[in-house]
């Protein structure tokens, strides 16, 4: 059989796709894993991480301060500053989180068979720190509430 120039191309088109997925699979099985929760290094890590919430919580609330500023009652808008307001406390509560994580005792974690299974409370900042740990219950809604005003705001078009 002989190869024309369209067949030669062809087949080495097929021939790169090949090697391509193939190492595309390598690739893939010889991952390792990334958790939802990255730590640090360091106190500078901490320190850069909390500026970070810092500077999205006020530029969030700077944003919230100017749309209060032009009194936008239109379509969409209620859910817009509901999910800022929603994002604001996510903000608050997390920065507070990352605080006090640094000045938890680690002897009221309780663990059975190398696994943490309970937190001992003792105290106010014990709870808030057990409840600061459930910030998704915020971080969804205010998503929800984003959604919901992009939705909006779509359908006017």
């Amino acid at each position: 059989m002989r190869f024309t120039p369209k067949m030669k191309k062809g087949y080495r088109v097929s021939r790169v796709l090949s090697v391509f997925l193939s190492v595309m699979v390598i690739l893939t099985c010889a991952v390792t894993p990334a958790w939802a929760v990255q730590s640090h290094a360091g106190a500078e890590g901490l320190v850069v991480h909390q500026i970070g919430h810092l500077l999205f919580a006020g530029g969030m609330i700077y944003l919230l301060f100017r749309l209060q500023r032009i009194q936008l009652k239109k379509y969409a808008w209620f859910e817009f500053k509901m999910f800022l307001w929603l994002i604001i406390a996510w903000n608050v509560l997390t920065f507070s989180a990352h605080a006090l994580a640094e000045s938890v005792d680690k002897t009221k974690f309780v663990f059975l068979n190398g696994e943490l299974v309970a937190f001992t409370i003792n105290d106010f900042a014990d709870a808030w720190f057990y409840l600061s740990q459930l910030d998704h219950l915020l971080l969804v809604p205010s998503f929800v509430f984003l959604l919901l005003a992009l939705r909006k705001w779509g359908g006017e078009r």
